[in-house]
């Protein structure tokens, strides 16, 4: 079937990143199998967290995915089972004492590392960032940096509010521009 105008943003995305990799030497792309529904819903038991649609959507049609260059991973997402396994120790946010940015870690779900060369800084869900259609707000943490809390919905900036959808597209378009000349 060929494709159409209609097709989403993100599977458009995830198509424009297959055809990319495929054309760049030493560059590969690797989806884990999709997520079924019972696993979707062990998930959910296990963070005791209504998964974002978007993203739930995302590993049931794609599953997640990891591109490599010569071997190391450049870009990836975290397998679903491991989202709160990722997160980093509190205390190496600044002021990561203190217990408000702490319990925000220990809720944010941490589903993708935000570059190869550090380990530590992650894309995450913010529980405490949810839309009426159930999306999760995605901030950043970086682990030497004060954890971003953005401002929370009703409020007069939240207009910077990122769901899944938005942050996938964007960063797959960012990494295609940013090895275009590579």
């Amino acid at each position: 079937m060929a494709k159409t105008s209609s097709e989403s943003p993100v599977a458009e995305a995830v198509e424009r990143l297959k055809s990319f990799v495929e054309e760049k030497e030493d560059m590969s792309v690797e989806f884990s199998e999709p997520v079924t529904a019972e696993a979707v819903a062990h998930l959910e038991k296990k963070y005791k967290l209504q998964l974002p649609p978007s993203y739930v959507h995302f590993i049931r049609t794609h599953g997640t995915f990891k591109v490599l260059y010569g071997g190391q991973e450049l870009i990836g997402m975290e397998e679903p089972g491991f989202l709160r396994a990722a997160a980093p120790d509190p205390s190496d946010a600044v002021d990561g004492d203190d217990s408000d940015v702490a319990d925000a870690i220990n809720e944010a779900l941490f589903f993708q590392r935000k570059d190869d060369d550090a380990v530590e800084n992650f894309w995450c869900f913010n529980p405490r960032d949810r839309t009426p259609e159930g999306e999760l707000g995605v901030v950043a943490y970086n682990h030497d940096e004060t954890f971003g809390l953005p401002p929370l919905l009703g409020t007069k900036h939240a207009h910077h509010f990122r769901d899944f959808s938005t942050h996938i597209v964007t960063v797959i378009d960012d990494f295609i521009e940013t090895y275009a000349n590579e």
